[in-house]
């Protein structure tokens, strides 16, 4: 007969925490309550602890809330714990709780703090600013720990301001590589790749040993940019290093040399080391559909039925784009068909139906497009308004395209480029009036259209084409190649509109909102 006691029960609720045991919450509860341990703060905090590990944080609530003494290790291991688990609101509330009840926070709490600041994103800025404050105040006796200068630089840098990140990296003793990747996720994720590049190889200059991390990092910048040269030369320091078995890595590997548009690199990135990873599965298919390769992209995504690798919404939607853009019609309804009818887990989203109706748009079949798009069991869905409207400039219907253009300024009136797309239907079609109308309103919004740019990068570097410029020196050569591209472009077009095809869409497709 095994004989409880205090020292036990620890134990056995550190092992069961480490295990995430959930069947073991309670008998260890009933232990607690049987012992007449539950006014001990330590082994109260355990069992809570435990019930936050197993997806319990409810019961672990109630247990916290039962204690008849609350110390510091308990609200940290709580706020902590909660923060973990994703529930970043709650760990928030429990901390102003614990300020409200004048327990002062230690460096454990506030760094759970600021990983709840994190994981909210910038509604979390002034949480975040005031638990920083708190970190500063605690600097004045005595030092910081790294966890928690690395939590307020994540903080920041999550939440989108880049600025205050960079502000706190520039004036930390000690960078770890923690703090130098928070540092160049966060330009990344703001947009700034070239900053981050550029950090990295300061980052390499002052001798700090790169991880896995670090190198996704700056292969996606890399793929962002689509600097195909430098994104090679980190493919060469990624196998030198010996990360190029990281899965991770490998899906930015990939992804980078289809944003550059080298398919054949990622195919045999893919193609390196055998995996069943679905994150690296569905970036191949995405980069097959990206070039034309739908048939490709289909057959990978069958295969992974056939592997057993569990296909989300993601692969769905990544096989639905390949199929639009490749002209797949019934392939496209063949796995719209699977997700609407139920036979997959999967949840239909509204992008998904976003790619069926880019699908019917780019067969010319407006008309029913929009009564697709009408019959969708969602409120809106600004990427199905986005292909119609867009494929009735290419059409030339002046009509579905005003409705589309409203409907869009409605949903995303921030997105200046339907203002844009609209005045451009109604200038193909002579209507200068409203192509008039348009502008004025555009004038009257503030409503600046951008220039367009492009780049494509050579061996001689970096060439950067913006719109109406005529100072690059081989301009003739460029414009005479495009004549001869768009020629060919017409030429195909002219004999595929020979072909007659005609698309049956089933009846299932035609449902109401309300069924």
């Amino acid at each position: 007969m095994w004989e409880w006691d205090a020292t036990s029960l620890a134990g056995a609720l550190k092992s069961a925490a480490t295990c995430r045991s959930t069947p073991h919450v309670k008998p260890l509860h009933a232990v607690l309550l049987k012992l007449g341990l539950s006014a001990s703060a330590i082994l109260a905090t355990s069992l809570a602890h435990l019930a936050l590990r197993c997806g319990l944080p409810g019961y672990a609530r109630a247990l916290f809330d039962e204690m008849p003494r609350r110390d510091v290790v308990s609200w940290t291991s709580l706020i902590t714990g909660h923060a973990h688990q994703g529930l970043h609101g709650d760990s928030l509330a429990l901390l102003r709780r614990m300020v409200e009840s004048g327990v002062a926070p230690n460096g454990y709490t506030l760094s759970g703090g600021l990983l709840a600041c994190a994981g909210v994103g910038q509604a979390a800025l002034a949480t975040g600013k005031e638990i920083h404050a708190r970190v500063v105040k605690m600097s004045m006796y005595g030092p910081v720990d790294s966890v928690v200068e690395n939590g307020v630089l994540d903080m920041y840098a999550r939440c989108r301001n880049v600025d205050y990140a960079r502000r706190v990296f520039g004036v930390m003793v000690a960078r770890d590589i923690v703090a130098w990747n928070s540092m160049m996720a966060g330009y990344l994720g703001s947009g700034q790749a070239e900053e981050a590049l550029g950090l990295f190889v300061s980052m390499v200059s002052c001798e700090v040993g790169a991880d896995g991390f670090s190198y996704a990092i700056i292969v996606d910048a890399c793929g962002e940019l689509a600097l195909l040269k430098q994104g090679m030369q980190v493919h060469a320091r990624v196998l030198g290093a010996g990360f190029d078995s990281d899965v991770v890595v490998r899906n930015s590997l990939l992804d980078m040399y289809a944003k550059c548009g080298c398919v054949d690199s990622a195919e045999l990135v893919f193609n390196g080391t055998p995996s069943l990873d679905a994150v690296l599965w569905t970036t191949m298919i995405s980069a097959y559909g990206r070039f034309g390769r739908a048939q490709d992209a289909v057959c990978l995504f069958d295969r992974m039925a056939r592997l057993g690798i569990k296909r989300d919404g993601v692969a769905y939607l990544a096989v639905l784009s390949a199929c639009s853009h490749g002209g797949l019609v019934r392939e496209g309804w063949h796995y719209f068909k699977f997700l609407f009818d139920g036979q997959s887990s999967v949840k239909l989203q509204p992008e998904h139906y976003g790619c069926m109706a880019d699908l019917i748009c780019r067969r010319g079949h407006l008309e029913d497009a929009l009564e697709f798009i009408e019959s969708m069991p969602f409120e809106s869905s600004i990427a199905a308004w986005s292909a119609l409207l867009n494929s009735c400039r290419i059409y030339g219907n002046a009509k579905l395209g005003q409705l589309g253009a409203s409907r869009l300024l409605e949903l995303d009136p921030e997105n200046h480029s339907n203002w844009v797309a609209l005045s451009s239907i109604h200038a193909s079609e002579g209507d200068w009036h409203e192509t008039w109308m348009i502008k004025e309103n555009m004038n009257r919004e503030w409503v600046k259209k951008e220039p367009g740019c492009s780049w494509v990068e050579l061996h001689d570097g970096v060439h950067v084409f913006l719109m109406a410029d005529q100072s690059h020196p081989e301009l003739v050569n460029v414009l005479q190649t495009l004549d001869s591209l768009k020629e060919d472009i017409w030429s195909r077009r002219r004999c595929l509109n020979k072909i007659e095809v005609k698309v049956q869409f089933p009846r299932w497709a035609r449902y109401s909102a309300n069924s």
